[in-house]
């Protein structure tokens, strides 16, 4: 059975949220919402090798510094580590992966539920840490003055780190969305570029028309972090939660049944594919022109150009298309936190750290590398015109930082639940026949919707539907 904890912050009369933890909360979860699939942590893609811990990153520091641990994934972090271990040499700070996303979390779940052999900092993306809010595992950075840097930070990042008046984390990178899209293969079949999802149906009406082989871009419904960084976009996110036990769960309301119907149009024209992100045949669709584009996270185009040949420089940025012609609404998918873990004896040295990581040219000048290819919610980096026109090789003599930099201005924080390991879980199973034909979006939607309310329920939360 799973542990109950305080929630943070002010509590309500009645039952307590309860949190799953470790192994167990996988085990839970796939027992009562019969899951099979693991969690899923799509801005890992660009990640680091995963599997047994490594401290290298801490080689050579000064005797006597203080020993930080740190769990992180992503790749460049080492690098990263070893600039501050030069630049502060009073604290050592140790890397160690302890896998990626979902690997992590549980690791850190089950180190916190022994109450022995957790890091002094891990690397949190935005949709686990209320996770690890509620159960109160996180240190509030306030104390420490990390908000002297808030306005160095995105404000999309930082609102997602804040909760009651507290900083539980400090942001580092951000997933913006923008419509990447072969330019060469647009112009030979005369494609607009689409402003609005209704010229995004017409124009993948016109191409597939033109060229029946081809599909404007692939819709993977199992992957659950771009379904819903697009529903965010679409305006349709379905999740409300502002701390405590109150939950809004809400895939059936009018946004996200349009969302799910008009996907599912373009499924069944065949007009989008269904393949699985970051796969071999995802990437074969882009080259081939069986993609003619992809609704791409800021960080995807680093990754994209090792995987990419034929269509190499065709690639252009262009912002998503809206619901209504002249709105700028834009979605997040990915990012990551550094969160200082309660229970630690150095949280002022590991406070020191994670400000310095998110928040310093010196931090950013690695991470925004070739290396590790994070896109900034840094502003000083963000906003500047040196790295809004930067070129990639995909990309040709394009810019298409400007286009994610205008997008990352235009994000509103998504309001993620406190359920997110149970939901990936789950997720994987619940949308798995969308991608075989064998259910609908809509359908999946509806089932999904009554798995998360139930579980919800079971964890003590008060739920609002709709």
């Amino acid at each position: 059975m799973s542990e109950e904890f305080a929630g943070r912050g002010r509590r309500t009369a009645g039952r307590r949220p309860r949190r799953l933890v470790g192994v167990g909360a996988v085990a839970l979860a796939t027992a009562l919402l019969a899951a099979c699939g693991g969690g899923s942590g799509d801005s890992a893609a660009s990640a680091g090798p995963t599997g047994s811990s490594t401290a290298a990153a801490g080689a050579g520091c000064a005797a006597g510094a203080t020993d930080l641990t740190f769990w992180g994934w992503s790749a460049g972090y080492d690098l990263v580590v070893k600039k501050f271990n030069q630049t502060h040499p009073d604290v050592c700070v140790k890397l160690e992966n302890a896998g990626a996303a979902n690997d992590e979390y549980v690791k850190l779940s089950d180190t916190l539920k022994a109450k022995s052999g957790a890091p002094d900092v891990a690397q949190i993306e935005y949709f686990e840490l209320p996770s690890f809010e509620i159960t109160n595992s996180l240190v509030d950075l306030t104390p420490y003055g990390t908000a002297s840097v808030k306005d160095k930070i995105a404000p999309a990042a930082w609102s997602q780190v804040v909760q009651d008046g507290k900083q539980y984390a400090m942001p580092v990178d951000l997933g913006p969305l923008a419509l990447y899209y072969n330019s060469a293969q647009f112009a030979a079949h005369k494609v607009p570029v689409p402003t609005t999802w209704t010229e995004f149906a017409a124009a993948a009406d016109k191409l597939h028309t033109a060229d029946p082989k081809a599909a404007i871009t692939n819709f993977d419904p199992v992957t659950a972090q771009e379904v819903l960084a697009l529903m965010q976009q679409y305006g349709a996110f379905p999740f409300t939660y502002s701390g405590g036990e109150k939950l809004g769960i809400n895939f059936t309301g009018p946004a996200q049944t349009a969302f799910a119907e008009y996907w599912q149009k373009l499924i069944d024209k065949h007009e989008v594919t269904t393949a699985a992100d970051f796969s071999p045949t995802q990437w074969a669709n882009l080259d081939s022109g069986a993609n003619a584009a992809r609704l791409s996270p800021a960080w995807g185009p680093v990754g994209m150009q090792t995987s990419i040949k034929k269509t190499i420089g065709d690639l252009r940025a262009a912002p998503m298309p809206q619901i209504s012609e002249g709105a700028n609404s834009a979605g997040n998918w990915g990012g990551s936190t550094l969160a200082v873990i309660k229970g630690g004896k150095h949280a002022k040295e590991a406070a020191e750290f994670v400000q310095w990581f998110g928040a310093s040219d010196d931090a950013w000048t690695i991470l925004s590398g070739d290396v590790a290819g994070a896109f900034p919610g840094y502003r000083p980096l963000l906003e500047s015109p040196e790295f809004q026109a930067r070129t990639l090789k995909i990309s040709g003599s394009s810019t298409p930082n400007k286009v994610f930099a205008q997008a990352a201005q235009n994000l509103k924080s998504a309001q993620w639940p406190p359920i997110m390991t149970a939901a990936l879980t789950q997720w994987t199973t619940t949308f798995a026949g969308v991608s075989k034909g064998t259910e609908t979006l809509p359908d999946a939607f509806k089932t999904f919707q009554q798995q998360m309310v139930k579980y919800a329920k079971q964890q003590g939360f008060t739920v609002t539907e709709g």
